[in-house]
């Protein structure tokens, strides 16, 4: 900051420092606010989606202790509903994640890609001190390291989005008889792992999915 005050005395001095400090925090917060706010909503979808994974495999686990086929296919097509509801409002969750988080995504990535390839050049090319050059190394450092856990997140969305239909399919659902809730237990079945084929996933603008391979593309 420069001005034409002399900056190292009092009262200036101690001004200056409180404006910088409040202006710092304010920084700080409007920096780490947004995407650590978005990996816990990462990390709290996907292990809603592993709990999901969880319920439809325990499904299957008292079904060799029942006589009555009849009467466990009712209450086996009942527990799948619910599973279903679950299913279809994570997906739902998921895409008001991404219409929310699309635009700030795409900016986090090309920002910090930009930095990354500013720092190289003060590293490699500019004609630096050997102080500053370390701090340039360690800022690249701290960018990468932040955009893979970033991307960690999101990968993680898409992997256990992804294990549902495993477990939907890693049952005895074959076996119900062919009554009428036997037949909508297979096309209820068959139309969830349709579903989770596709898996629900963040965008940066639409351009393209962030896993961790957006991580391993980046370039310095």
């Amino acid at each position: 900051m420069w001005l034409n005050i002399p900056m190292s005395m009092t009262p200036y001095y101690e001004i200056l420092f409180t404006i910088q400090v409040v202006a710092l925090q304010q920084v700080g917060i409007s920096f780490t606010c947004n995407d650590s706010f978005l990996c816990i909503l990462n990390t709290h979808v996907a292990y809603q989606f592993r709990m999901l994974q969880y319920r439809l495999r325990n499904l299957w686990k008292i079904i060799a202790e029942q006589k009555d086929k009849m009467d466990y296919t009712e209450k086996y097509y009942t527990a799948l509903k619910k599973c279903i509801r679950q299913h279809q409002s994570l997906i739902k969750f998921c895409d008001k994640l991404e219409n929310v988080n699309t635009l700030p995504i795409l900016a986090h990535v090309v920002v910090f890609s930009l930095l990354m390839c500013v720092d190289a050049y003060e590293i490699f090319l500019a004609d630096v001190t050997a102080t500053t050059r370390l701090t340039f190394i360690f800022t690249v450092l701290g960018n990468f390291i932040h955009i893979v856990f970033f991307t960690y997140s999101c990968h993680g969305l898409i992997e256990e989005s992804t294990k549902v239909c495993f477990a939907t399919y890693s049952g005895w659902w074959t076996t119900f008889p062919m009554t009428e809730t036997g037949k909508m237990i297979r096309k209820d079945v068959n139309t969830m792992m349709m579903k989770s084929v596709r898996p629900c996933c963040l965008s940066a603008g639409g351009f393209f999915p962030v896993s961790l391979e957006t991580s391993t593309a980046v370039r310095i």
